[in-house]
């Protein structure tokens, strides 16, 4: 049976990982200021560097949001010249999308482009600020075991 306690530090360490995860995404955020793309754009775009190619009902799953949403965002990314789609000739129902050459590089660039922005952003502060967070978490999941 599940104490008082045990569920104080449960809270806790959620709260504590919710706080990463908001400091961590606001880092992201900063790093992407001047790079065009919104989160979810640059999320499609690293998700297609990394696997290659992807439906979009697959980038729906992983983004957890709808097929609509995801149409919208990649459609845009087409009409750049950032990403193809390719019908599968075995299951014309089955439309695959990578990147193009051009998408493969404005991905070099973007990581360029938040890799410099997070050195100007107020990096030592909030990094600092992370680790600090990330220590809390590892001491309240050890409260936890």
């Amino acid at each position: 049976m599940v104490n008082q306690q045990q569920i104080k530090n449960q809270f806790e360490s959620l709260t504590t990982l919710q706080a990463i995860q908001n400091q961590a995404y606001q880092m992201l955020v900063q790093g992407l200021a001047k790079t065009d793309f919104s989160m979810r754009e640059w999320g499609i775009l690293v998700y297609l560097e990394q696997h290659g190619q992807a439906t979009a009902s697959e980038l729906a799953d992983a983004f957890t949001v709808t097929r609509t949403l995801i149409s919208r965002n990649t459609w845009r990314l087409i009409q750049d010249n950032l990403i193809q789609s390719q019908v599968n000739p075995n299951d014309r129902r089955i439309v695959w999308l990578s990147l193009t050459v051009n998408g493969q590089e404005k991905v070099q660039e973007g990581v360029q482009q938040v890799q410099a922005n997070l050195k100007t952003f107020n990096q030592s502060h909030d990094l600092e600020k992370l680790t600090k967070q990330v220590e809390t978490l590892s001491q309240q999941l050890a409260k936890i075991n």
